[in-house]
């Protein structure tokens, strides 16, 4: 029977030559530096934590692709730019993929259909994230903390855990959607926690609850798994006003852990930066552009917070006037004025006066005001960098299953892949002018690597471009990667 070829549109020559394409080039991948993260999965075992938290119910006898293959295959995806489960379709006969997910790639057509390579279906995967309950997801959060723990060799002396949330814009009716004034969309809206780079919450919520909701309890289990650890280590907690709740600094004023929040403006705030916000009135007025003065001083609210805090005030003044910002701490040292906590008791039905409830602890200023805020505070926008990453990057946001457990697995499957791609940056590319390189630019320079695979009776060999741009930086990754611990 004759074989037709498809008729393709006609390029333009070159000089007197035809320019002609065709899918024929025979077993290649767009996706060769996937062996990296191979490597990193194997130091930080964790698709192995994942597969032990997650319970099969499937019939042995009857599965092909184990639980394992199904997180490789997807969570490897998501790190190499495939955001969709549907995208499996196309990806479970790369040779990359298979390699990955511990499968030889059957690159000669006459090989016995006992020994099929190829990997799960889309609907395998929607049916494998469908079926995750909160008990997984719970062990599942475990896991970024641990990774986390383990990636120090010594206990360090002191840890800041940056908290924020992001918006999440829902695909329709889904469960626990609702709409959200200040970004203006139905959407959720996740909690995230870093310390640095590394991920050790990814949480998410509706969108009417507040930034705050659930922050305590997350940062009690938190701290909790942290100090069983590192049982001396010193636990800074750092966010936008959101966080600055009184449940929330209260558990922490008891249990040894300082803050650094954000604090809403408010007319008490702004009276007692006045003398400032002149100041800076004034030198703008001569130096011209954005002109600051900072002052710390005390506060408490009149009926919600038990005690008073330090403040510190930021009076700036721009071009469209007075900016004034504001941040509470407890950071405090071992001299100074008194913290005492206060409170109004209940006698016989009626709230009784202010009245001291305990002295509470001994604390002052121990830093310039403005070196407090520029160093301590502003670095917090840091981590807005890396909810980027999770989201432009990893896909975060496409929560689009209908129901919300499930939206929660996705969220959390992103996570992994930055947990593998943050891993690349960390060990295989700390130290040099690339280790602070984005996740998207590690995929680009390292991930995508055109490669032909060849498999011998003993070897599978990935034949990667020869002419990549990046071909020093790969080898450094991956004699690193490769070393033994």
């Amino acid at each position: 029977m004759t074989k037709r070829n498809r008729k393709r549109p006609a390029l333009k020559r070159l000089r007197r030559q035809a320019v002609e394409v065709d899918f024929n080039g025979g077993s290649l991948t767009s996706d060769g530096g996937l062996v990296l993260l191979r490597e990193v999965d194997k130091k930080l075992n964790l698709i192995e934590r994942i597969d032990q938290a997650i319970d099969d119910p499937r019939d042995p006898f009857h599965t092909k692709h184990s639980q394992a293959e199904i997180l490789i295959s997807r969570i490897f995806a998501i790190a190499a730019g495939y955001e969709d489960a549907n995208d499996q379709q196309h990806l479970r006969n790369d040779a990359a993929f298979q390699v990955a997910a511990g499968r030889t790639p059957r690159i000669n057509a006459g090989a016995d259909d006992d020994e099929d390579p190829t990997l799960a279906s889309p609907s395998t995967h929607s049916r494998f994230e469908n079926r995750i309950g909160k008990k997984e997801l719970f062990e599942l959060s475990k896991i970024l903390v641990d990774i986390f723990l383990d990636s120090f060799d010594t206990p360090p002396g002191e840890i800041t855990l940056d908290l924020d949330a992001t918006d999440d814009k829902v695909h329709g009716e889904q469960e626990r959607r609702a709409f959200n004034a200040y970004y203006d969309s139905y959407c959720f809206q996740p909690l995230y926690v870093f310390c640095g780079d590394q991920l050790l919450v990814s949480y998410l919520r509706a969108a009417n609850l507040g930034d705050a909701h659930h922050a305590r309890g997350i940062t009690k289990l938190l701290v909790a798994r942290i100090r069983k650890r590192w049982p001396q280590v010193k636990i800074t907690l750092r966010g936008d006003g959101g966080f600055a709740i009184e449940r929330l600094m209260r558990w922490c004023d008891k249990n040894d852990v300082h803050y650094i929040f954000g604090l809403p403006k408010n007319k008490v705030l702004v009276k007692e930066i006045a003398c400032e916000m002149t100041r800076a009135r004034i030198l703008r007025s001569h130096r011209g552009g954005k002109q600051a003065c900072f002052k710390w001083f005390r506060y408490r609210t009149g009926r919600t917070w038990d005690r008073h805090r330090w403040v510190v005030g930021k009076a700036e003044y721009t071009g469209k006037g007075p900016n004034p910002r504001f941040v509470v701490t407890n950071r405090f040292s071992s001299d100074g004025i008194v913290d005492t906590t206060y409170h109004r008791p209940m006698v016989n039905g009626k709230r009784q006066p202010l009245q001291v409830k305990t002295p509470g602890t001994w604390c002052s200023v121990a830093f310039a005001p403005e070196k407090f805020y520029r160093e301590h505070y502003c670095m917090r926008g840091e981590m807005e960098n890396r909810i980027k990453e999770q989201q432009l990057c990893l896909f975060a946001d496409r929560t689009s299953c209908t129901r919300f457990i499930a939206n929660q697995f996705r969220v959390m499957l992103s996570s992994f892949a930055y947990v593998l791609l943050d891993g690349v940056r960390r060990l295989g590319l700390s130290g040099t002018k690339h280790s602070r390189l984005r996740v998207d630019t590690i995929r680009l320079r390292l991930l995508k690597i055109a490669a032909r695979v060849r498999v011998t009776c003993r070897r599978v060999i990935f034949h990667l471009c020869s002419h990549c741009p990046w071909e020093p930086l790969f080898n450094q990754v991956l004699t690193r990667l490769c070393r033994s611990d």
